[in-house]
């Protein structure tokens, strides 16, 4: 069974993203399982114990991503410009592989990650479009 995602922004305004239709009990799981993909690293990662607020940018192929609960839902987006339909697709692809099983793994994900910045480097950032103190799922695919 495959995780069911809608497709979200692809505007002027707004990078391209999914958001998973269904609310997951851990947003990490979701990015141990994209971190696989050949040519993806995750560069950051912060969450909170105690709400569901979570943050992960991780690179793939050179692009820099950002999966994070901006509501309750996990969303996935490609930041910076141009867009680019097939590498985010690649991602999309990954993503809707996920199985709900996976999450019995997230005690390992867990430590996996503990030591995993909180913040992405400012230039990295920068050379990708998001401005300093701007949520990820507000920044523009247009941006410098």
């Amino acid at each position: 069974m495959s995780l069911r995602t809608v497709r979200l922004g692809a505007t002027d305004a707004e990078p391209i993203s999914l958001e998973v239709t269904i609310q997951l009990p851990s947003a990490l799981m979701l990015l141990w399982h994209v971190s696989p993909l050949p040519g993806a690293e995750v560069i950051a990662k912060k969450s909170w114990a105690l709400t569901d607020d979570f943050e992960a940018y991780f690179l793939y192929k050179g692009r820099l991503f950002v999966l994070e609960t901006p509501f309750a839902k996990v969303w996935v987006s490609l930041l910076g410009k141009p867009p680019d339909e097939q590498l985010f697709s690649e991602v999309e692809r990954q993503v809707q592989r996920f199985s709900l099983w996976a999450l019995l793994l997230t005690p390992v994900a867990f430590a996996r990650y503990f030591f995993t910045p909180l913040n992405p480097p400012r230039d990295l950032l920068q050379r990708h479009g998001v401005l300093a103190g701007e949520p990820p799922s507000r920044v523009s695919r247009n941006a410098p």
